[in-house]
């Protein structure tokens, strides 16, 4: 073991003089350099042929052959002589507009007036002759005319065929919630109109003309009833007469 208070030798030789020269060498480095960085912020340019700060260091060191440096190389911007990119300008694109007229539209025609409907023809009945049909072929009268029952009952089969007791025009044709149920109503002129109440099935619609004699409905038992049969009604001049004078 190598004694502790034995003062340790150099291992490389001590050469003062060149050691001296190499320091020197580096602060003259160091100074050119400094003096280079601030010419060249104050704008001075460098001079043609003079080496940079790097390249004083690369040959002082070694490092960099002198025939590899590159000198420093000034680049100048000159305008192109072909002139701009045609597609770096801005291209303004007009669209003429065709002066071939429009042909001029042409109005629709009129549309065509709507149909006129004929008048139907009511007939004419004289009251108190008889003229009015039995509604209710085959049906027997369950219940007269009175104060208490303004119309007579004529009581049939189910499905019985129900007929209209002259010619004229049907105004009503469906459900009454006075407890009628299904109902037919038949304008005959001169005032005079005839009601048929608790029918089966209609077979006439709102309207529609029918003859005298000609089904207008089924014997039915709907809505206030008791049995089937037809609950049948003569008004004259808006007033529920007695039927019997009309039949």
């Amino acid at each position: 073991m190598p004694d502790p208070n034995e003062r340790l030798r150099r291992l490389t030789d001590s050469r003062p003089v060149k050691r001296a020269v190499t320091h020197l060498l580096v602060i003259a480095l160091v100074a050119a350099s400094s003096a280079l960085g601030i010419a060249a912020v104050q704008g001075a340019s460098t001079p043609a042929g003079s080496l940079t700060n790097f390249e004083l260091v690369g040959r002082a060191r070694g490092a960099v052959p002198a025939e590899l440096i590159s000198p420093a190389v000034t680049y100048q911007l000159t305008p192109d002589p072909q002139g701009p990119d045609p597609m770096l300008q801005r291209r303004v694109v007009r669209f003429e507009v065709d002066p071939t007229p429009l042909p001029t539209p042409v109005a629709p025609p009129p549309p065509p007036p709507p149909p006129t409907p004929r008048p139907v023809a009511k007939p004419q009945i004289v009251a108190g002759n008889g003229q009015l049909a039995w509604p209710v072929p085959g049906g027997v009268i369950s219940q007269y005319y009175s104060a208490s029952h303004l119309a007579l009952d004529i009581a049939a089969p189910a499905g019985n065929r129900v007929v209209a007791s002259d010619d004229g025009v049907v105004t009503w044709a469906g459900w009454r919630n006075n407890g009628g149920g299904r109902v037919v109503v038949i304008d005959h002129g001169n005032g005079i109109q005839t009601a048929y109440n608790h029918l089966g099935v209609i077979g006439v619609a709102v309207g529609q003309t029918v003859a005298r004699g000609e089904k207008i409905a089924t014997v039915g038992c709907t809505g206030n009833c008791t049995g089937p049969h037809v609950h049948y009604e003569v008004i004259v001049g808006g007033v529920i007469v007695n039927p019997l004078r009309y039949l």
